[in-house]
């Protein structure tokens, strides 16, 4: 399952590979199959939050996440986790 996880922003090595572990986890639950999912986190233009951009199959969107850099990875698989549950009853 091909997932790409863009993070420049996220300067902590231990937080940017939570995030990724923590993605890969949900997405692999939810949809195992040969899908190309991408995700991009990067500091919002207000400065306030963090913009996390989404991309599936018949799927884009952008949202922003407020919260410190600590709770980023449970943030961001807390939302993807809530799209795909949505996207698989419809």
């Amino acid at each position: 399952m091909p997932v790409t996880i863009s993070c420049p922003q996220v300067l902590d090595a231990t937080t940017r590979a939570a995030l990724v572990d923590s993605v890969r986890t949900t997405i692999k639950r939810w949809r195992p199959s040969f899908e190309l999912w991408k995700l991009s986190v990067f500091r919002s233009q207000s400065g306030k939050g963090w913009d996390l951009a989404i991309s599936g199959p018949r799927f884009r969107k952008v949202f922003t996440l407020y919260g410190p850099l600590e709770d980023l990875p449970g943030l961001v698989s807390a939302h993807v986790d809530a799209i795909l549950a949505q996207r698989r009853l419809t």
